[in-house]
């Protein structure tokens, strides 16, 4: 039986095998506040969805849901057919997931965090050594390996994160604010690796506040402000609708409100007296 699924301002039915990720009308409320507010999307295997938004705008917010770290406070979400509140067990079996700051077993090597992690999945390290040098390598860890986590820099610690969640092979990648403590060159290595990653079929979830590496990662972008989608599409299909002549930055600003101009200006003038 078909799951029915309300997104994108249209109603269609699909088996939930056929949708990596689907968001089903979620909405989250914290004491009084609403964190995210009737949230439905997709996420389709072998495509890359950007969460795009400001601070506080519910990207956080809507990855822990998916992942199973929150409960909603109404709605579902499905991952690979399974619904991440009802049967957490067999969705998150499907999921590799970095937080934006990756808690860490400060006194294991970055090596032994992988075994754990491994073995937490069922796996035998020694099966997975090949993939690990190789993600080390893209990674730029390969010497870091050895060393205990507690040394390691804030990039590093994001690095064996990401090689945490990628090493049971999962068919859904979450990745929260996806520029968080990496260098360009890593940064660099991670975009071309999450293209391969998406022409094996993974379905890849991302958030990030930087509108050029939502543009430039992205199949398809969902805009998000104080909780709620304002613009869902194609970045490049975005940018055409609005104003051939405006920049991306601008068009966001329009959206999701731009800078406070005159409070910097009163700020600054402290300076001049």
């Amino acid at each position: 039986m078909g799951i029915l699924i309300i997104t994108e301002s249209f109603i269609y039915e699909k088996k939930g095998a056929e949708l990596a990720i689907i968001f089903n009308d979620v909405t989250k409320i914290y004491d009084s506040k609403i964190a995210l507010q009737n949230f439905s999307m997709r996420v389709n295997p072998g495509e890359i969805v950007g969460l795009l938004g400001p601070n506080g705008s519910g990207k956080t917010t809507a990855l822990r849901i998916a992942v199973g770290l929150l409960k909603p406070s109404k709605g579902d979400v499905i991952i690979m057919g399974h619904s991440i509140t009802h049967n957490p067990e067999e969705a998150k079996k499907y999921i590799g997931y970095v937080p934006d700051e990756p808690p860490l077993y400060e006194n294991l090597a970055g090596i032994e965090y992988l075994q754990l992690i491994l073995e937490l999945w069922g796996y035998d390290i020694a099966d997975k050594m090949n993939e690990i040098d190789e993600l080390a390598r893209i990674l730029d860890m390969q010497l870091e390996l050895n060393d205990l986590i507690s040394s390691y820099s804030a990039g590093m610690r994001r690095k064996i994160a990401l090689m945490a969640a990628l090493i049971h092979d999962p068919k859904v990648l979450i990745i929260d604010e996806i520029t968080a403590n990496l260098d360009p060159k890593a940064l660099a290595s991670l975009a071309i690796l999450l293209r391969g990653l998406k022409e094996h079929n993974v379905a890849i979830l991302i958030s990030t506040h930087i509108l050029e590496i939502a543009e430039e990662l992205s199949d398809r972008v969902v805009i998000l402000h104080a909780g709620e989608i304002i613009w869902t599409g194609n970045p490049k299909e975005f940018r055409k609708e609005v104003s051939e002549s405006k920049r991306l930055e601008d068009i966001f600003f329009e959206l999701t409100g731009g800078p406070e101009v005159e409070q910097i200006i009163n700020y600054l003038r402290r300076y001049t007296k």
